[in-house]
Order: structure tokens, then sequence, then C-alpha cells
């Protein structure tokens, strides 16, 4: 069988019969007194399992964002069928951990296609970005058509931490010319700081993740920056990061306070904990 990962510009179907073939030829089905019920399952378990490797290959995908949204679209249809076929087999008995963890991969895998897009962090002492007018014109100037997440003007972020999330629509892959401008943004910071602030990345990612500011009022003020993908539950404190552009249209984005900017300049650093 060809390595399906040799091939370029697929069509969705086509991706989707590629990792079919791969998933008959690799899965391997329990045999018990369960059989009957078991060889009815494998239908629709190759079937979610291709899902799972197609989708994580979308980016390889023909026809730009329409036709990744129309995959998308499918994919949500045939996991849900796929699942619903599943769980009549079981008739409402929990299904066998297995085939939840394949329904799991599954739906992961459809919100990862999605959420997906490239992230950097600080690399250096700190962080302070300026206002992201210019950065946002540009990019929407250029036909963007997709998300960005920058700091908040003027609070410092600290190494480690989260600086910006960029995606294309539908969560394809941005293009060089958009990277190019956010790294620009990145690399100049307030002017009055001499030394532009070092960044890493981009590293792709599967969601955007948020920073939040965690305060201790009895010892006076911030103690920690928290990440956590926004995904999940936020803990508690104050966001660092802010949507400067969603879906191709310019968010609100409020100007830094002078004072704001050079108290932050002499803040303490900050740990930086991941959940």
């Amino acid at each position: 069988m060809s390595d399906p990962a040799a091939a370029a510009d697929l069509t969705w179907p086509a991706l989707l019969a590629q990792w079919t073939q791969f998933a008959q030829s690799s899965l391997a089905l329990p045999r018990n007194a369960e059989g009957d019920r078991w060889r009815a399952a494998v239908a629709p378990i190759i079937a979610l399992q291709s899902l799972t490797h197609a989708l994580a290959d979308l980016d390889r995908l023909a026809g730009g964002p329409d036709q990744r949204a129309l995959a998308l679209d499918t994919a949500d249809l045939l996991i849900a069928r796929h699942t619903s076929d599943l769980h009549a087999l079981w008739r409402g008995e929990p299904l066998h951990p297995e085939i939840e963890s394949i329904i799991s991969d599954a739906r992961a895998a459809r919100a990862a296609a999605k959420e997906r897009g490239l992230e950097w962090l600080v690399a250096s002492d700190r962080l302070i970005a300026d206002h992201p007018a210019d950065l946002v014109a540009s990019l929407l100037a250029s036909g963007f058509d997709g998300d960005l997440m920058l700091p908040a003007p003027g609070v410092p972020l600290f190494p480690t931490c989260p600086c910006a999330f960029l995606r294309g629509r539908h969560g394809s892959p941005p293009d060089d010319h958009a990277i190019t401008l956010v790294e620009h943004h990145l690399a100049h910071t307030q002017p009055h700081r001499p030394r532009a602030a070092a960044v890493s990345g981009p590293a792709p990612v599967p969601g955007p993740r948020m920073a939040y500011r965690q305060f201790d009022f009895s010892k006076g003020g911030p103690v920690r920056d928290v990440v956590s993908p926004m995904s999940t539950s936020l803990p508690a404190g104050q966001p660092l990061l802010l949507w400067a552009i969603q879906n191709a249209t310019a968010q609100p984005v409020p100007l830094p306070l002078r004072s704001a900017v050079a108290e932050s300049e002499s803040a303490p650093a900050l740990p930086v904990l991941f959940e």
C-alpha cells in the first residue's frame, strides 16, 4: 500500500478513502462471545478511525477554506452517524472503552482541525506589546480571513507565556505574509524600550491558549500567570491576551494607559504556570 502521507492536494473523498484503506489493513478487533456484535461494528469503527487520520491531514486538502469548511461539515455528519450506529449495536448498554476512545479521538480530531493554528511564546525577560491597529489594518488589507490573538497593549508578559495565536479561516494554515506581519509586530515593543523583545515560534498548536494573571491582594498584587487552553474551563484571573481579529473582522482593542506602561517596565517578573 502506498504511504498515505506521500500524496499532496488530495480531494476530501480521496483523503478519506486512503485512510480507510490504511485502517482496514491495521485495525485489529477482539474475537469473543460478542463476535457478531463486534463484526457489525467493524464498518463504523473503521470509518471513525479513517476520519481521525484524514482530519489530521486536512492541511493537504485542495480547494482552500471553502473546501475545508465542506470537509468539516461532512466530518460532523459522519461522526454523528457512525457514533449512532455503534450505540444502536450496544442497545443502550455502555460502550466498550475502546469504542469510546475511538469516538473521542474522532471528535477531538474534528475540533483540532477547526481550532488549530500557530502560537508564539515570549522568549526574553518580558514583552510589552504595542497597540495592534497597524498590524490589523495590514492583515485585513492583504486579504487575511482568519483569527488573530495578541497581548493586551502595555501589559507585560513573561518568559514562556503565549503572546500570539494566528489561524486562517476554518483552521486553515495562515500564509507566509500574515506570519511575517505578526512577527514584525511582536519584534517591536513600546518605542521607549530600546531592545526588541524576543519570541519563539511560530509552533503549531491544537487551539488557542489564554493567559490569566492571578492576584493575591494580601500580598499586594499579582502573584502568577496561568496558561490554559480556551477549550477547557477557564481559571480565575485577568485575561492577558485578546482577539484582535475574529472571522476576518477587526475587534476593539483598548489603548494602554501611559502610567500603566511605565509601571509595567519595572514590574517584577511573575512565574508562568501551565494547566
